[in-house]
């Protein structure tokens, strides 16, 4: 996977999550640390639809 397309599915990611349009800087952070394997913990349980 080349960092276009990972930050290009980032930026899909962080849509669909918060249902609008992710700000540059945090696509680039998010992006960054997943390229150094940093663990990101994201609590998405007020944001995940009831089933």
């Amino acid at each position: 996977m080349t960092v276009g397309q990972l930050r290009d599915g980032v930026h899909r990611a962080l849509r669909r999550f918060t249902q609008e349009q992710p700000p540059t800087c945090q696509v680039d952070s998010i992006t960054a640390l997943i390229r150094r394997r940093v663990r990101i913990d994201w609590p998405a349980s007020d944001r995940l639809p009831c089933a």
